[in-house]
């Protein structure tokens, strides 16, 4: 396969930092990542206005003011240029740091639960550091399976995949057509499938209340519980300062076999939601404000199909 110049300089240049950064203590490369936050804060003004104009329009009663507004903007843009730095740390990582840096009390409800149950469906919002969060769980000897998304270069996709899967993760192409049987065997043959599902759908599928607003979201995830009989874990977790973390989990969602199918995902999906909303207004410093499909904003019409016969 030929790749482009531009595919071949990311890839390289992905593998020099993860060098770099997994070979540096932890606090200087955090303080590295925290120069590099600086610089892309002056130089992205577009993506800092968005922002800012989402935490506003979700947060702006209970913040107060627009210079409190500024200031959980800038953490949270510097919370993710950090979680960037621990996903790039990925490689380097050893049991020994894990159980340092990462307090994984969820690990043993996690591990509790599917002892109890036998399957279990993890869904994580976009908050903290959620890449590494996940490697840690495998330290712990729990067994993932992860629904991830295609890079679009596919240097890096090879590489991110060899690096999840070298850590314990099962990957799970989010646009494959086996993703569905694929995702229930793995649920029955008891790893824990994990889906970050905050992400707003690319075509009409539940609506839930999120954040003051209406998001449109699949239902993959309750779908999955659905069929498998098995129940959701919500959970998320935290960075504690710069260089601690913690894993938070919250009841379980059952799904309940006496409630027709559509109306127990909206369910299901509903409350899981509800925990979600609740834990990014209590630190929305630690939320992923920056998506570029912002999860509460409206779908995009398909366009209207010409009339037939139609020049």
């Amino acid at each position: 396969m030929t790749y482009r110049f531009k595919h071949v300089a990311e890839y390289a240049l992905l593998r020099g930092a993860c060098g770099l950064l997994g070979r540096l203590p932890y606090r200087l490369a955090l303080t590295l990542g925290w120069g590099i936050a600086v610089l892309l804060w002056a130089s992205l003004p577009r993506p800092r206005r968005e922002a800012r104009r989402r935490i506003r329009s979700v947060l702006g009663a209970s913040l107060g003011s627009e210079a409190e507004v500024r200031r959980v903007t800038w953490l949270a843009w510097r919370n993710l240029v950090f979680s960037g730095i621990d996903t790039m740390r990925l490689p380097h990582l050893t049991e020994a740091w894990v159980r340092q840096a990462i307090d994984c009390e969820g690990a043993e409800v996690l591990r509790a639960q599917l002892a109890a149950s036998g399957k279990v469906v993890l869904a994580v919002p976009h908050m903290g550091s959620w890449e590494q969060a996940g490697v840690a769980l495998c330290f712990f000897g729990l067994r993932l399976s992860l629904i991830m998304r295609r890079q679009k270069n596919p240097l890096t996709d090879a590489y991110l995949n060899r690096l999840r899967t070298s850590r314990g993760f099962d990957c799970i192409e989010r646009d494959s057509k086996s993703l569905l049987r694929i995702a229930l065997r793995h649920i029955k043959e008891g790893k824990v499938l994990t889906i970050l599902p905050d992400v707003r759908s690319r075509e009409p599928d539940l609506q839930v209340n999120f954040l003051g607003g209406t998001a449109a979201v699949t239902r993959g995830m309750a779908l999955f519980a659905k069929m498998a009989d098995a129940p959701i874990l919500p959970g998320c977790v935290l960075r504690e300062g710069w260089t601690r973390h913690r894993w938070q989990t919250f009841p379980p969602v059952y799904p309940d076999p006496a409630v027709e199918r559509d109306a127990d995902l909206q369910r299901m999906t509903q409350q899981v939601f509800d925990l979600f909303d609740r834990t990014v207004r209590e630190h929305p410093d630690q939320y992923f404000w920056f998506n570029k499909r912002w999860i509460l904003d409206p779908l995009t019409p398909a366009p209207a199909a010409p009339p037939a016969g139609g020049a």
